[in-house]
Order: structure tokens, then C-alpha cells, then sequence
């Protein structure tokens, strides 16, 4: 039993190795030449504003309003 798994342990490093290594020795040659050679190129994505650094005032206050607009709290 030992020397099966022995083996197949040896047998899988083998794989793996053989998986990394053959492309390597493949050529690597496009379909299709490519006329613009940045098509492939994607671009950066930016990320939007985080927290509030992000904070836009949609809308000025208005400074005409009386300041005391709401009758005053009673107890």
C-alpha cells in the first residue's frame, strides 16, 4: 500500500510539473495580426470617492429664511 501511494504522490509531482513546464515550449503567435497594438490594453479602472471625502452640497441654504421658522418648544 505504501509503495502505491508512493507512486501516485510521485506521479502527481510529475503533473504538476509537466503542467507549468509544457507551456513554455509552445509558441505563443496570435490568430490575427492586430492592427492597433494597444486593442488589448485594457484601460485602468478609478475607483469613486470613499467616505466623505466624496460629500458633494447639492444645494446652497437659503440665507433669507427667518432663523425661527418653528413656534418654540413648550414643557
Amino acid at each position: 500500500m505504501s509503495t502505491f501511494v508512493a507512486v501516485l504522490i510521485a506521479l502527481a509531482a510529475m503533473w504538476l510539473v509537466w503542467r507549468f513546464i509544457a507551456p513554455l515550449f509552445r509558441p505563443h503567435q496570435p490568430a490575427e495580426p492586430v492592427d492597433d497594438p494597444f486593442a488589448l490594453v485594457s484601460a485602468p479602472r478609478k475607483r469613486g470617492p470613499k467616505g466623505r471625502t466624496g460629500a458633494v452640497a447639492l444645494e446652497e441654504p437659503d440665507d433669507d429664511g427667518p432663523a425661527d421658522c418653528f413656534p418654540p418648544r413648550t414643557l
